[in-house]
């Protein structure tokens, strides 16, 4: 990637005037936001605004994989200097005294007394030094032996039978044998670790693009948001067979004023892994026979568009334990006001968490010994389970990205399963779906929702390594740590044991876990992809 190119919306380059647009409003005032059952970040920040704020990479091998696509400059080597970009690795006094001007990154390591009481460890060299975005660890693991769950609930705990469930977990994953590894940024992030989050350190407050990015920006010249305005297509031409996108199209509503703004340099689309393949086929940019079905000119042929669609498939294994302190005590109301009042007047206490302090990623060895049902599974090549009008290059790319996923699964170097404990809840997400799904616009208005089906568990591979999780969840919960806390499995419940009664299990509770990824690929053309590996729309020049 030429030196222009990478640093073409640096705010040092003057003479590039930049307009975004966005769906959503801008809340500075932060009021309660709606919250659908597919949440989408339709505000600006996108989902930095409403995600769980984990501030996590990788494996390695995950990114080197995009390589062995064809996908040259996405290694984890060559991706590495740009995570380090957005962090800053310590804070001084001058720091939160200019805290306010100053959007920089800080990387804050945890606090000494938690960092000493459960071995935190990180690596200094896999974080930087210069960014925008803040990344810290939570003051506050929920629950812990803070004197304030003491004070304000002497009628149900006292220091000294006050204990902690991460403790419990950390403890449970260390007795099973599995790695704890040294810090989740290094790339190398298999087995438990604590992890960050996006977290402003000083005054524990989520840190979004919004503040990262916009606020540090919002007063400059060459700068302009434009927001509550919804892109209904991008604006193209064609000069001597080649299209060139020239501008953008928007409105307030449906039957509001459509307004057009032209391009000088480029069009950058970023309206996520839904609504990107959604304007994309609106503006005539995708399969013919999609695109003719919605009575919409083709402009570029290119059956990738909303293709190869994707998520994280989920299923939860809940537990009854018997605990003094639990999130759940948040429903009392006395004892919800008085955290509250802590969190607003000092920045402690169990408002500072936005849980998921603790996470346990495992490559398939650390939880299944590769049944006869994943075996047998992994040879086939994956076609057979896409939707029966999936477009044949998209078909051969899924053939090469099945052998990738195989090696994957079997060389134990990459995640397979992430596990998440929260007061007896366990999620199971697989890491890696087999499965693959679409996304189709239903009419040519953006204003009408798209048909979004990632196809969780379409391929029988993934009911096999759930199933493999769920298993694997009730030997954690019985080894000496876990009984501790009594645990007695209630849903779907411990008699769930044989494969049928696992599968049935899994395909009436699985759901998404709102990582919605690949709907406008990055490979070659002929296997489905719709951009190359410089980002840019096969077939359309400033795209």
């Amino acid at each position: 990637m030429a030196i222009d190119e990478q640093h073409r919306l640096l705010w040092s380059y003057s003479d590039v005037t930049i307009l975004v647009l966005e769906a959503g409003d801008l809340l500075l005032d932060d009021p309660r936001p709606g919250w659908p059952r597919v949440s989408l970040g339709k505000v600006v920040g996108g989902s930095t605004k409403l995600n769980q704020m984990t501030f996590n990479r990788g494996s390695s091998s995950d990114y080197d994989r995009w390589v062995e696509l064809g996908n040259e400059g996405w290694g984890w080597e060559a991706f590495l200097p740009y995570f380090k970009e957005v962090q800053r690795s310590s804070i001084s006094n001058d720091d939160k005294i200019a805290h306010e001007s100053i959007q920089s990154e800080f990387f804050m390591p945890p606090n000494k007394d938690i960092a000493q009481e459960y071995n935190i460890t990180f690596d200094p060299s896999v974080h930087g030094t210069s960014g925008y975005l803040q990344s810290s660890y939570s003051p506050f693991f929920w629950p812990t032996t803070s004197q304030l769950l003491c004070i304000y609930r002497k009628d149900m705990v006292n220091r000294a039978n006050l204990f902690s469930l991460v403790e419990n977990l950390v403890q449970a994953v260390k007795e099973l044998g599995i790695n704890m590894a040294f810090d989740q940024a290094d790339g190398s992030p298999l087995g438990g670790y604590f992890n960050p989050h996006s977290q402003d350190p000083v005054y524990v407050t989520r840190s979004s693009a919004r503040e990262a990015y916009y606020d540090s920006a919002s007063g400059r010249t060459n700068f302009h948001l434009v927001a509550g305005r919804q892109v209904t297509r991008v604006l193209t031409e064609k000069h001597r067979g080649t299209v060139k996108a020239i501008g953008v199209e928007f409105a307030k509503s449906r039957h509001g004023i459509h307004e057009t703004v032209r391009a000088k340099k480029e069009v950058i689309l970023d309206a996520g892994s839904i609504h990107s393949p959604q304007i994309l086929q609106v503006s005539g940019i995708g399969d013919p026979a999609l695109l003719s079905s919605i009575n919409v000119s083709t402009v570029v042929d290119l059956p990738g568009v909303g293709q190869n669609f994707q998520d994280h498939a989920m299923v939860k294994v809940t537990n009854k334990i018997n605990a003094p302190l639990q999130r759940s005590n948040l429903t009392d109301a006395t004892f919800a006001a008085k955290v509250r009042e802590q969190y607003e007047d000092y920045r402690k206490g169990p408002l500072t968490s936005p849980l998921g302090d603790f996470l346990v990623f495992m490559p398939l060895s650390n939880f299944s010994d590769a049944s006869s049902d994943i075996y047998q599974a992994i040879n086939q090549d994956g076609t057979e389970y896409l939707l029966t009008d999936t477009p044949n290059q998209v078909v051969e790319g899924c053939k090469r990205q099945h052998k990738i996923l195989n090696d994957q699964l079997l060389d134990f170097k990459s995640a397979i399963l992430e596990v998440i404990w929260d007061d007896g809840e366990m999620l199971l997400c697989l890491q890696h779906p087999y499965s693959r799904g679409s996304i189709k616009s239903m009419s040519p208005s953006t204003f009408d929702a798209p048909v979004a089906d990632p196809g969780l568990i379409k391929n029988p591979l993934d009911i096999a390594i759930l199933a493999e999780g769920i298993i694997f969840s009730r030997r954690l919960v019985n080894v000496p740590a876990m009984q501790k806390l009594e645990p007695l499995e209630v849903v779907r419940g411990a008699d769930v044991t044989s494969n049928e009664a696992l599968e049935e299990f899994i395909r009436s509770t699985v759901s998404n876990f709102y990582h919605p990824a690949g709907s406008c690929k990055m490979g070659s053309r002929e296997e489905g992809g719709v951009v190359d590996a410089e980002l840019k729309v096969y077939g359309v020049e400033g795209l």
